[in-house]
């Protein structure tokens, strides 16, 4: 060390060292946000712990969504009434029919807004109320097929907020 560096200043060599501790997690957010740590499901959360029987039921509250095309505001209905029926039974099965209920109630107020939006505006944006509804629709069976398939699932914004309150 010379005279002119203080121990502080990282030496030649020491390049890398000082870069390690830059490289300390900075990007973590609020859980749901673009690029945040989402901490791991609680243990009784996870897919990898529920049983065949959690994973149906889970997989039926995805599904439920699908009611809507059946039924009025079947949407969310159909994730509640599996909400209501499994919920102190299984953990596991709540979790994920809450989640299911509330992206449903949170897409049933951007396609109502999106449809008045285009009432007002001549017609225009109910193309994207209508995008947004079928977007709704994939994202359930998808999040189906994940639980199914024995895989952790949470819907994007809601399912760490969900994770809060169960």
């Amino acid at each position: 060390m010379t005279d002119e560096q203080t121990p502080s200043q990282p030496q030649d060599g020491d390049t890398q060292d000082a870069g390690a501790d830059a490289a300390q997690p900075q990007d973590a957010g609020a859980a749901g946000m673009p690029g945040a740590e989402v901490p791991p499901l609680p243990p009784d959360l996870q897919a990898a712990n529920a049983s065949k029987d959690e994973r149906t039921w889970g997989m039926v509250a995805h599904l439920a969504a699908l009611a809507g095309f059946m039924i009025p505001f079947g949407n969310i209905l159909g994730p509640l009434v599996v909400w209501l029926v499994k919920r102190e039974e299984s953990a596991f099965v709540a979790y994920h029919a809450k989640q299911s209920m509330w992206f449903q109630i949170f897409t049933a107020i951007a396609v109502t807004a999106l449809a008045i939006l285009g009432f007002c505006t001549m017609f225009v944006t109910w193309l994207l109320a209508m995008a947004a509804g079928l977007g709704a629709v994939a994202y359930a069976i998808y999040g189906a097929i994940q639980v199914s398939g024995g895989k952790d699932f949470e819907y994007y914004w809601v399912g760490p907020w969900v994770r809060e309150s169960v």
